[in-house]
């Protein structure tokens, strides 16, 4: 079995990697969304944070990192000196900035690596005492001044040591506190780290008045740097770091006012509670689901700021969607150009393959005569005489899998009237529509209506699917109400009778010896034939009373109108896409935060 230690270590490498997995999600579905501007920002956050979730998992086995920053003046190599237990471990005094480069304290120069390596070894200097012997799993880094004169240079060293870090502790001179320059400067990186890996610091505060400082200016700062950083800060510590030091040579105008003084408290967080083999597994674990909780964070009030223009947006377009599947379909039920020798062709299909007995044949004889007919009108209609024809002796062939002889029912120029009134109800709608996108949040570009449509083929296969399918449904519905079993018993009975009456002569007289002349069967024959005839005649009025094509056809568009609530024939539309994307991005990362 492994060690406890390597197993915890491999639970938590598991865990970074999911979240991890959930920033690539995160960072895919961010680029996926072209038109919301918000999405290139939110995209460089995830591949930032990424990159440090990934510089967490490099260094899981190293010592964890402390990290003092801290505007000039504020005392950040005082605290580290008086840490270290030598008062010139790191330099201090009047000259600024006093700390030109990174001050690693730990006693392995092995510690230092990871910064060496990205900062080079002139930027990086690592220092030692009798106390960093107790620091078995922490390594402690003091960073030049936030607001040195050599700004430019120092910042660089600044932002990669709290990249690195595990853990900050942000000093502050109690006589000044809201340096609005360094809370400001820290704010980016803050909400990065949570709980213990935050740690605010007033130092000096033996200069100030100690009910003035209890009850009022810790009071006040600690609400102004959580309102600043957005974030709770669970740490802040009144301390006088000079105080500590072997000799702290105090300033005659400077002497201590009072004794409260935190520092054993932040001692016994850095070489007690966060100085042991599990907490650094904790530490970092916890940092790493900060940094993709602060990316979630970031996402959802993006998409909150924008909610209302987006869901604005999106009913608009839901709206314009029905408006135009509504016109559409009133314009295709109002076009000239009906087929309904078509319509009824497919009634008498579906029929002769429900109907049974001489009905039955006689249906089906009619269905191929009018799969005859409708070839024949289209060959006049449309000209393509050598298609038509042997469209005509395919279907004659193939009367079940036949569908050249009821195309035109089905998809014909009333689909193209149809969709040129859906498009141009669609771009009357759009520019309404484009102002609420672009209030979301979306590039003007959403402003030109031919990107936002699907592709006219596209729309045109929609159209032609749904009136196809509510058509076909409309004469299943049909077909099964003229197909009961009590109607075709009715309609069968006559010929059945006269079949069963001249087949019970003709058997009678055969054993009787009677044998009937020739003119007996003709006679039979002619009677089967007419009662066939005058049934399937009631028949075809009662079809045309209950399904005649005007009906059928009526009845199919009042379905396809019920259907505008549920219409998705701006489902491939680009731009609705992404914005039903970005909507659903709150609900999506609450899943995967709740994890």
């Amino acid at each position: 079995m492994l060690p406890m230690r390597q197993t915890a270590t491999l639970k938590a490498l598991g865990k970074i990697e999911g979240f991890k997995n959930d920033l690539n999600m995160l960072r895919s579905t961010m680029a996926d969304l072209s038109l919301w501007l918000p999405a290139t920002r939110l995209t460089k956050q995830c591949d930032e944070a990424i990159r440090m979730i990934d510089g967490i998992a490099e260094r899981f086995e190293r010592k964890l990192v402390v990290t003092i920053v801290g505007p000039c003046g504020a005392g950040k190599s005082t605290l580290l000196n008086a840490l270290s237990g030598i008062d010139d471990l790191s330099p201090t005094g009047h000259q600024r900035p006093t700390t030109g480069h990174v001050i690693v304290f730990s006693n392995d120069n092995r510690d230092a690596a990871q910064l060496f390596a990205n900062l080079g070894s002139d930027s990086v200097e690592v220092k030692s005492s009798p106390a960093a012997a107790l620091l078995e799993h922490v390594i402690i880094i003091d960073t030049p001044d936030t607001d040195s004169m050599a700004y430019q240079k120092h910042t660089p060293l600044v932002r990669e040591a709290i990249l690195r870090s595990d853990m900050l502790i942000c000093v502050f001179d109690s006589e000044n506190p809201k340096r609005k320059d360094h809370v400001d400067f820290l704010a980016p990186f803050i909400r990065k780290f949570n709980g213990e890996s935050l740690v605010s610091v007033m130092n000096k505060c033996d200069r100030l008045d100690e009910p003035e400082l209890k009850n009022r200016i810790l009071l006040d700062f600690s609400a102004y740097i959580q309102a600043a950083w957005q974030t709770s800060v669970d740490h802040t510590l009144c301390i006088s770091a000079r105080r500590h030091l072997t000799d702290p040579q105090w300033d005659r105008t400077a002497v201590p006012k009072h004794d409260f003084d935190q520092f054993e408290e932040l001692q016994n967080l850095i070489f007690d509670s966060i100085n042991r083999a599990g907490y650094v597994l904790d530490r970092r674990l916890e940092n790493t689901k900060s940094l993709r909780d602060f990316v979630f964070d970031e996402i959802e009030q993006e998409v909150s700021g924008y909610s209302t223009s987006l869901e604005t947006a999106k009913q608009k377009i839901r709206e314009a969607e029905k408006k135009s599947f509504l016109e559409a379909v009133t314009t295709m039920k109002n076009d000239d150009t009906r087929q309904l020798f078509g319509i009824g062709l497919m009634v008498y299909q579906k029929l002769a393959q429900r109907w049974f007995g001489p009905m039955g044949w006689m249906i089906a004889i009619w269905a191929r005569l009018l799969i005859f007919g409708t070839g024949m009108a289209a060959l006049f209609r449309f000209g393509r005489p050598i298609t038509q024809i042997m469209g005509m002796i395919s279907a004659w062939r193939h009367f079940k899998e036949s569908k050249s002889a009821t195309a035109d029912a089905r998809s014909d120029e009333r689909v193209g009237a149809g969709l040129r009134t859906y498009r141009l109800t669609t771009m009357s709608s759009w520019p309404d529509i484009a102002e609420s996108l672009i209030g979301g949040g979306f590039d003007g570009a959403v402003r030109r209506v031919e990107d936002a449509l699907p592709g006219g083929d596209r729309l045109s296969e929609k159209l032609a699917g749904v009136w196809s399918e509510t058509l076909e449904s409309e004469i299943e519905l049909v077909s099964r109400k003229l197909s009961g079993i009590l109607l075709q018993i009715v309609f069968n009975l006559p010929a059945f009778g006269i079949l069963g009456y001249s087949g019970w002569l003709t058997v009678k007289g055969f054993l009787l010896g009677k044998y009937f002349a020739g003119s007996f069967f003709l006679h039979a024959l002619c009677s089967i034939v007419i009662i066939l005839l005058l049934s399937f005649f009631i028949f075809q009025a009662f079809v045309r009373l209950v399904a005649g094509p005007e009906r059928v056809t009526t009845k199919a568009f009042e379905k396809m109108k019920r259907q505008a609530e549920h219409s998705d024939m701006m489902a491939s539309n680009p731009v609705l896409l992404q914005l039903e994307t970005v909507i659903e991005l709150s609900a999506l990362l609450a899943s995967r935060q709740s994890r």
